[in-house]
């Protein structure tokens, strides 16, 4: 991804694991948050366009779709580390052998 000045990226950042896990659960408690503040009619609805620059392009999208994106990608996420852990555990029971 090419720099975008709408996103904030520090190339060298390099977050202790504490640092990164508290970050993890700020935002995850946000979501919940947002999921536990949610009415019917909000997740019904549209979202409002965003007029600065950046991505996406200024645009609505159901409330409900956005949401399922966010959960999509986190059960992805949750897949790949289940599967990568189990690829580093079955390295170590061979090494162990």
């Amino acid at each position: 991804m090419p720099d975008e000045p709408s996103v904030p990226r520090d190339r060298d950042a390099r977050p202790s694991l504490n640092e990164v896990l508290a970050l993890r659960a700020e935002r995850m408690a946000t979501m919940r948050q947002v999921i536990t503040d949610l009415t019917d009619e909000q997740l019904a609805g549209m979202t409002e366009p965003v007029a600065e620059p950046g991505y996406p392009e200024p645009e609505s999208f159901p409330v409900r779709r956005c949401l399922q994106v966010i959960l999509n990608e986190e059960w992805s996420h949750r897949l790949y580390a289940e599967r990568d852990l189990d690829v580093l555990d079955a390295r170590s029971s061979q090494v162990r052998r």
